[in-house]
């Protein structure tokens, strides 16, 4: 109550705490911070590199990735105690896996990063991984996935120039037609965006496997792609959001001072993750609005979300999650401050913590993030849990997963709301989050998160209730 008091009167002040505390010892005193009874720790396993995973049913495995030429074996036959099984050794840096039946895939960079990197196709087969072959697709990989029909894998290069900007290949999408493997034939169709700064990043498909949609980050756009002909019909513009407006305060100053108030800003979605689901017969796609860090806005964005006032601020990344339909493109709901107040509420020490330090010095670190893209919502996937369908969204840099209700959202003007938050410490980064359904769950009857922890390089499964 005392805390909801301060936030009413504009600003929190932090607790003193030792100078240079530990992380170690900082989290034995603080943490794991809870809103809603929805996830429970079941283990966790760490490993040279836990960013993304797939889920294989058939072989109760894990198959988990990072920004290394490795990719983790992870057992979770057993899920209250995993157990790493193999490294397989790959042909390049991974960026994402994907798995299908019986078959892996993983996006690999080109070395050097700016020329067209390549997909690995593996099949598990008896217990052993065999190489099916390698394929060469667009510039810089980033992000892939098989179809839900297991069909086609669906591959976003982001085309990111190199450091010293010699070279921007452009961005492009990549379709590699399963059938077209198994004839020996070659498989990949290459989509090209025909702009070097159109930079695909993150791809969800359609239930029938017919659309997919992708998150242009940099661009602050969708693009919605018909699979079977391998072409992009719509861009979609996401707009901005206006923090002026009622239920839609931040803190956006690094004064070690929880302030979440209206400002004369505004704010470009630029989504990192997306996720494609239905409600009722609707399409709808949830977007992690991360933001993205560009050296030099467009000024067109400025113009358009601004106008002609000079005193407002155009900032990367809203701090928030949103749903658009996903046949009009039309914003459907934004969460606005909900996750800046949870974290107030929930975890006031940790607000705005740049957790990618992996230490404590609250007096330094705490509130640091505000004045930059705050919590950067990462990633979302979404799962029905017996009769609610969730959402789930990985907050990269405050850490923790939060949890949204989507049942039944668009009926009698029924909105999306949070029903819990999960944060500890120790895990930091969230990266991959993975959704594993209770008929697919080597836990009978129960519905797994797994979680992938760029930053502590720790895989989390999580049970959800």
């Amino acid at each position: 109550m005392a805390l909801m008091v301060l936030l009413a009167c504009g600003a929190t002040t932090f607790a003193k705490k030792a100078k240079n505390e530990s992380f170690e010892k900082a989290n034995v005193l603080q943490g794991p911070f809870v809103k809603g009874d929805v996830l429970e720790e079941f283990s966790r396993i760490e490993l040279k590199t836990a960013e993304i995973a797939a889920y294989m049913p058939a072989t109760k495995k894990l198959f988990v990735v990072g920004d290394e030429n490795v990719m983790e074996v992870v057992d979770l036959s057993n899920p209250r105690k995993p157990k790493r099984t193999e490294s397989f050794m790959l042909e390049g840096e991974a960026t994402s896996v994907t798995a299908h039946g019986n078959f892996v895939a993983v996006s690999l960079l080109a070395d050097p990063a700016w020329e067209r990197g390549n997909v690995e196709l593996l099949e598990v087969s008896n217990g052993s991984i065999r190489k099916v072959g390698v394929y060469g697709v667009c510039y810089h990989p980033d992000m892939l996935t098989f179809t839900p029909d297991g069909k086609k894998i669906l591959v976003a290069c982001e085309g990111e120039p190199s450091e010293d900007k010699l070279h921007d290949p452009e961005g492009g999408i990549a379709i590699l037609d399963m059938d077209l493997i198994s004839q020996e034939k070659n498989p990949v169709i290459t989509i090209p965006l025909h702009e070097a700064d159109f930079e695909p990043e993150y791809i969800t498909v359609s239930k029938d496997s017919k659309i997919a949609w992708v998150s242009l980050q940099e661009n602050n756009a969708l693009v919605r792609v018909d699979v079977e002909h391998a072409y992009v019909d719509t861009i979609f513009d996401l707009g901005f959001v206006d923090h002026t407006q009622k239920g839609f305060a931040l803190d956006a100053v690094k004064d070690g001072k929880i302030r979440i108030e209206n400002a004369n800003i505004r704010s470009l979605r630029q989504p990192d993750g997306i996720k494609a689901f239905e409600v009722n017969g609707r399409t709808f796609v949830a977007t992690a609005n991360e933001g993205d860090d560009m050296e030099k806005t467009d000024p067109r964005f400025v113009k358009i979300a601004c106008g002609d006032d000079k005193d407002c601020k155009l900032i990367n990344g809203t701090r928030s999650i949103s749903l658009f339909d996903g046949h009009t493109g039309e914003l459907v709901w934004d969460s606005g401050e909900i996750l800046e107040k949870t974290f107030a509420e929930v975890a006031p020490l940790y607000f705005n913590w740049n957790s990618k330090k992996g230490k404590v010095n609250l007096e330094k670190w705490t509130d640091s993030r505000s004045d930059d893209k705050g919590c950067e919502p990462e990633n979302v996937t979404v799962g029905k849990v017996e009769n609610r369908l969730l959402g789930f969204v990985g907050l990269e840099r405050m850490s923790g997963i939060a949890t949204f209700d989507f049942t039944d959202i668009g009926v009698n003007g029924k909105m999306p709301k949070l029903v819990g938050y999960y944060m500890d410490p120790k895990d930091r980064g969230p990266e991959g989050v993975l959704f594993i359904d209770a008929e697919q769950s080597p836990e009978p009857g129960t519905a797994l998160l797994v979680v992938g922890y760029e930053y502590s390089k720790t895989l989390v499964i999580y049970k959800v209730k």
